[in-house]
C-alpha cells in the first residue's frame, strides 16, 4: 500500500513523476490525497515552498482560501498548480497549528535523465546522486537544477539507473521571482479581513498596534497600500480609492505587529 501511495504522488510539484517531461507552475512539494486534504510528502530544495515554513508532513487543507477537503488528488493538484509568479495563499497544519503563507508559484520543469546521455559523461550504468546532480547542473540551460526525484521522492543517497529518475528544475530567468510575497508564515487569524469594497478595507485583530494594509493584483503588483496607526483589537476600518481599480480578485495582506497575514478577495 505505502509503495502505490509513492508512486502515485500527485503534487503541486508533479504529477506521474516517471512517466513523462513535464512544465508548469507550481509551488514545489510532493503530496498525496488525505480526507482533510493534501499530506506533503517532502519539500524540494530551492523551490517557494522551500522559502516558506511548510515542512514535510504538514497537511494543506486550503488553498487560496478554498478548502480541499473531500477533493480528489488531481482536483487538489490543480489548485496548488497556475499562473507563474502568481501569488497563492496555502493554509496547512503543523504540529496542530493552522498556518498561513503566501507565496509566488515557480515555472518547474520535470525532465526525465537520457540515459544514454548520462551513461556517455560517466561511461556507466549506474549513477549516486552526486554523479546525477553534476550532470544535471552542467546540463541545465536557462534552467536551475535543484533535486533528483525517484519515483516522487527526493533521491540523497544510493545508486540508481538514470532510467528510473528525474531532474527537478526551477525557472531562473531574468525577472522571475520565486520568493515568497510574504516570507513570514503566521498562525491563521491574527489579522482577519471581513470586508473589501472600492472605499473601504476592514479587518479584526486581536491586538493594538500599527496595521499596514497592502492590495496585489493577480500578476503580484502592489495596487494600494494603506495604514491603520495605532489600531485597536477587534473591528477596524480604513479608506482608500479603489474606484479605477478594474474588477477582479486581488491578495489583501494586513502586515500587524511583526506578522503577515493575506487573503484572496473580489472587488466588484
Amino acid at each position: 500500500m505505502n509503495r502505490l501511495i509513492k508512486v502515485s504522488l500527485a503534487a503541486s510539484l508533479l504529477a506521474a513523476p516517471v512517466l513523462a517531461d513535464e512544465q508548469f507552475g507550481g509551488v514545489g512539494i510532493t503530496i498525496y490525497q488525505i480526507p482533510q486534504g493534501v499530506h506533503v510528502v517532502e519539500v524540494i530544495p530551492g523551490t517557494p515552498a522551500a522559502e516558506t515554513g511548510i515542512q514535510a508532513g504538514d497537511d494543506i487543507v486550503a488553498v487560496d482560501g478554498v478548502s480541499l477537503k473531500g477533493l480528489d488528488i488531481e482536483e487538489s493538484k490543480s489548485m496548488l498548480r497556475g499562473q507563474v509568479n502568481k501569488p497563492v495563499e496555502i493554509t496547512f497544519v503543523n504540529s496542530g497549528d493552522t498556518l498561513k503563507a503566501t507565496l509566488r508559484r515557480a515555472q518547474i520543469t520535470v525532465k526525465e535523465f537520457e540515459s544514454a546521455q548520462v551513461e556517455s559523461w560517466y561511461n556507466k550504468k549506474e549513477f549516486d546522486a552526486a554523479e546525477l546532480e553534476n550532470y544535471a547542473s552542467a546540463n541545465s540551460g536557462d534552467k536551475q537544477f535543484v533535486a533528483v526525484l525517484k519515483r516522487g521522492s527526493l533521491m540523497k543517497e544510493g545508486t540508481v539507473s538514470a532510467q528510473d529518475v528525474n531532474g527537478i528544475y526551477v525557472d531562473k530567468a531574468e525577472g522571475f521571482a520565486p520568493r515568497p510575497t510574504n516570507p513570514n508564515v503566521v498562525k491563521s487569524g491574527s489579522a482577519k479581513l471581513k470586508g473589501f469594497s472600492r472605499n473601504a478595507i476592514s479587518f479584526d485583530l486581536k491586538s493594538a498596534g500599527t496595521a499596514t494594509v497592502t492590495v496585489m493584483n493577480t500578476d503580484g503588483a502592489v495596487v494600494a497600500t494603506v495604514v491603520a496607526e495605532n489600531a485597536q483589537p477587534g473591528f477596524n476600518s480604513v479608506s482608500w480609492n479603489g474606484e479605477k481599480v478594474p474588477s477582479g480578485r486581488y491578495m489583501v495582506s494586513i502586515e500587524h505587529n511583526g506578522s503577515v497575514s493575506g487573503k484572496n478577495a473580489v472587488l466588484k
